[in-house]
This record gives C-alpha cells, structure tokens and sequence, in this order.
C-alpha cells in the first residue's frame, strides 16, 4: 500500500469495458461462477498448479506471493506487478478485461478503485455463491470492509485482508520540548476537536517562532476531513459535496495562510524526507502508516519510542487493499486459495502483522492483539489497541467508483486555491466543470 496515491483512469477506457460487456455478463456469470460442486479441502502439499497475480505495489505483493508459496508449497503464482502511476494499473484492468485478453486469475483493487472493479462486468466473481460461500468467512471480518468489497447489487465480489482507521502521528521530543508531554493521551486531549487542533498548531508556531510547523501537508487535514463525511462523493447518481468538504476547504485555508503547514504535497520527495525531520510535527498515520509512512522514512527514530499516535479529532481511515477472482478464472479453486489465505487464515494473519506491521481484517486477532501488551518499538504503543476504538466508525458508504478521479480533479483546483491563484468560489466552479466533464452522465449542481 505504500503511497496509495489517488490515481486518474481514462473515461474513454471505461466506456470501452462497459460496452464490451454490456448485455453479456450475466451468461458469463452464471456459467463460470456457478459451479455446481464445492471446493473440497486438502492438505497444503496436495494443492498443485498454477495462478497469476496482478498487483500494483511492489514492496507488498512479493511478501504475498512468498508467505503463501510457503504454506502452499506445490502452487506456483506468477507475479505481475503494474505499478500504480499514471493510471497504469487500472487501465492495464480495464483494457486487457476490454480486449479479451489474458487477465490473471487474482487481482486487487486500492481503496479509490476498488468499487469500479467490483461493478464491472466480467472482472471479479460472485464470490457470495457456490462454491465460494465468502459469506461464511466475511463473518469474522469489519462489517464495512465487506460492504466495500460489495458491488451494487450486495454481491461480495473481492475482500480485504486490512482495516485502516487513522490517527494523527507526531514525533514525541517535538511535543515535549513545545507542549511539555509527549503521552498519547495527553496529546489527544489536546487535540480533541478541530477548534483546539487549530490552537495547538498556533501554539506551536509561537514556542517555535515559526520554526516548527504543526502538520506536514495540507492533505493531512484533507485525509481527516474526507474520511469523516457523511455522503461520499456521488450519491443517488449526483454530484455530492459533503459539509466535511467545506470546512477542510476553509480550513485548509487557515492552516495555509497561517503557515501552520508546509505547503508541500504528500508523498513529494521533500515531504517523504521530512519525515525524518525535524519542521514539520504531525502527519496523518493510518494503520498501515506506521510502517509505511514513518518507518521507511525515518531510520534515525525507528524501534525508538521516538513517535507517538494519538486519537484524531474526527474518526477517519483512509486506504485498503482487496482481492478478488477473476469471473472466468479456469483454476478458480486455487485462486480462491490464495485470496482466503491472506484474508481468512487466522495464522498467518497474525504472523503478516508480526512481520509486516499491518492492522488485520478478523475481529478475533484484533481483540487478541489489543490485549496482548505487545508494543511497536517506533511508536511505543501497542497498534491494535490505540485503533481498535475507531473500528466502528468506518463508513463504507463513503466509496465510490468514481472515487479517485473525483478527488484528483478537487486536489487540483484546491491547490490552485490554496496558492492564491484562484478563489473560493471559482475553485468550486472549475472543480464541478471538470466533474460534469468527465463524467456526463452524472448530475452536477
């Protein structure tokens, strides 16, 4: 998942999937998903052939390929990783789904995306029928990340071995030189509404005489405001500006012209290296950031108790990754295989979070690691526990199929805001022009 940026995917290429498959996909489901028998279980040594992998991060999907070739021993899995820049990933999906060409037999969807994949016809199985039954296993996962995997019609078409609730991040000697603690509790209370999050970064820039800057970008805010809507960006097939949208607008705003932030975009190189740092104070940290974010970043402060996660002032999470089958998938029992291992098998579950720092989709081991009294030595905390509380107020209405082109065309016109090349108003204009654009078929007000 490491930089999980929203990336763009070409609407012309989409129309060409949607009318390859208009008309068809029903047949094709019913004669490729509906298998009559069910899977039947073996030992791991019995299970033998051989599945591709389609993935777009390639840090991650190695680790995959490695801990289930180890369990599994006599399946081969052929990896193919498309890096997701430039829209490459999705449109490799959408075109090779569009030409009849070989699609692998696994593949995943990011969280900006995923909704498009699981409505798409002919890409991911029916995975809630026969012989898959994922149902039956979606019931020891977060109720919302299995809504997410849904298409529209409540099918599970793909599933997540992760859960993302978010945090805010900050590095512990800044808070006590500039704050006089660095607790978690203490911070969080500090911090404990959008008004007093505001007073703090004031605060800070004061003590610091404007040396120290309270968040790391503007998008640290945007990932807390965004993840705390109530309506995601299309609703009822219209164009929805959630109030959240609004008050990160005006807030953004505050922060930028205050120099509360410093003006540099998440995941540039200057942000990337800030993080070890030492001008900027807090970072919006999802669970998978630990790792992801801070600890790739920041050697010097790795395994030192050097950081500290306290509670965001508004719930959010932010990110994911799902797989799923693809419909006609001639080894679906293998494939099938490999997506229940990464997001059924408790085991290795827990051995991935021990090895990869990920917060885990099985209510079991999260109320298992949250008690355990184990601590990431960066953070000096114990993960499942600081994120656990926030579980519930994951809101999987919040994704849409249009998801990353929306927000890419908003960040753009937000920053020619947040410079001071265009106003308020004339931000929201060009922003809805670019949506109304891009997506005719919507309704934009």
């Amino acid at each position: 998942m490491k930089g999980l940026k929203k990336v763009i995917c070409l609407i012309a290429t989409l129309a060409v999937v949607t009318g390859a498959f208009a008309g068809c996909g029903s047949a094709d489901e019913k004669k490729n998903d509906g298998q009559a028998t069910n899977f039947t279980e073996k030992k791991p040594e019995d299970y033998k052939g051989e599945i591709t992998f389609w993935h777009f991060n390639k840090d991650e999907s190695p680790a995959i390929v490695a801990a289930f070739t180890k369990k599994y021993p006599n399946v081969k899995v052929n990896l193919q990783v498309i890096p997701d820049k430039d829209q490459a990933y999705q449109n490799k999906i959408t075109q090779t789904l569009a030409n009849g060409g070989d699609m692998p037999d696994v593949f995943c969807g990011e969280s900006a995306v995923v909704k498009r994949f699981v409505n798409l016809e002919g890409a991911f199985a029916d995975l809630s029928q026969a012989p898959f039954n994922a149902d039956e296993i979606a019931k020891k996962m977060v109720p919302a990340t299995v809504d997410i995997g849904r298409d529209d019609s409540g099918k599970i078409r793909a599933l997540t071995y992760q859960v993302t609730p978010g945090g805010i991040g900050y590095k512990r000697e800044i808070a006590k030189q500039y704050f006089g603690t660095d607790d978690p509790d203490k911070i969080s209370e500090m911090m404990s509404t959008p008004e007093k999050l505001l007073e703090m970064a004031k605060t800070l820039k004061d003590k610091s005489a404007g040396k120290v800057k309270f968040f790391a970008s503007r998008q640290e805010l945007e990932k807390i405001y965004f993840g705390a809507r109530t309506d995601g960006w299309v609703k009822d097939g219209k164009l929805t500006v959630d109030p959240m949208i609004d008050k990160y607008v005006d807030m953004a705003k505050t922060y930028r012209s205050e120099g509360l932030e410093t003006g540099q975009e998440q995941w540039a190189q200057p942000w990337s290296a800030g993080i070890a740092g030492n001008d900027a104070f807090a970072y919006a940290i999802p669970t998978w950031g630990i790792a992801n974010i801070v600890e790739c970043n920041d050697a010097k402060r790795k395994d030192k108790g050097l950081w500290g996660i306290a509670k965001s002032p508004i719930s959010y999470c932010w990110g994911g990754t799902w797989l799923g089958v693809y419909s006609k998938s001639k080894n679906k029992e293998l494939a099938w295989l490999f997506v229940k291992f990464m997001t059924a098998d408790k085991d290795q579950m827990k051995q991935w979070s021990k090895d990869r720092g990920d917060f885990m989709n099985n209510v079991d081991l999260i109320n298992e690691l949250a008690t355990s009294g184990d601590v990431n030595k960066t953070f000096n905390q114990n993960p499942y526990a600081v994120f656990k509380p926030s579980l519930d107020t994951i809101n999987g209405k919040l994704f849409t199929q249009y998801d990353d082109r929306i927000t890419a065309a908003f960040d753009d016109n937000m920053a020619s805001f947040l410079a001071g090349k265009i106003s308020k108003d004339d931000m929201y204009k060009k922003f809805k022009e670019k949506v109304k654009s891009d997506f005719p078929d919507l309704k934009v007000e």
